[in-house]
């Protein structure tokens, strides 16, 4: 309770925190998994299974309250950061979404995630059209929506309120973005060299 006052303590934002006296840069900023790891230690796999699709239903609610006064064109595109705080009991709240995230890295952790976003933002826009456009996951990006919740290549799509239903989300969870960028593009490629067997043999 003492530390109630201590703005730097309680609010997250790195905007704030780099302002205190005391802030180290180093070791203020975990990964997804890291915090998914530890929330799981913390309080188990169910818990923190709901916590994440919790989350997701943030993006994808909020998204969808604003997807008349979107800008819809295919020739740009918008990244977008979500602030969301969790509390106590595991419930997450959307605090605000910024339009605009800010890429500065304040460590080399913080730059080698950025820079892994950035990568991966510019695979996603394909300007080398390599991309058939039905990809389910790019690096570290997952498809939750697309006219409708996108299921897990292993979930079930019967009823989407069941619960054998597995959204294609992987949030915080283990994943090798460039082995994973290196499958991809070699099924693409693999896929378009039997395309052109087939096109040169017909």
């Amino acid at each position: 309770m003492e530390s109630l006052s201590d703005n730097y303590i309680h609010l997250t934002n790195v905007a704030v925190q780099k302002t205190s006296p005391d802030y180290d840069p180093e070791g203020c900023k975990w990964s997804m998994q890291q915090i998914r790891q530890y929330l799981t230690a913390r309080h188990g796999v169910p818990a923190v299974e709901t916590l994440f699709k919790n989350i997701d239903e943030i993006i994808i609610k909020s998204l969808h309250s604003v997807q008349k006064t979107m800008i819809n064109n295919k020739h740009c595109f918008e990244l977008y950061g979500y602030d969301v705080l969790i509390d106590s009991n595991l419930k997450p709240w959307l605090l605000e979404i910024n339009a605009s995230p800010s890429l500065t890295a304040s460590n080399q952790d913080d730059y080698n995630l950025k820079f892994a976003l950035l990568n991966d933002v510019l695979t996603i826009v394909d300007m080398e059209n390599r991309l058939t456009g039905k990809e389910k996951r790019v690096g570290g990006f997952d498809l939750l929506w697309n006219d409708g919740p996108v299921v897990a290549d292993f979930g079930n799509l019967e009823n989407v309120n069941s619960k054998n239903f597995v959204a294609n989300s992987f949030l915080g969870c283990v994943n090798d973005r460039e082995q994973q960028l290196k499958q991809m593009f070699k099924k693409l490629e693999l896929a378009q060299k039997s395309s052109q067997q087939s096109s040169s043999q017909s």
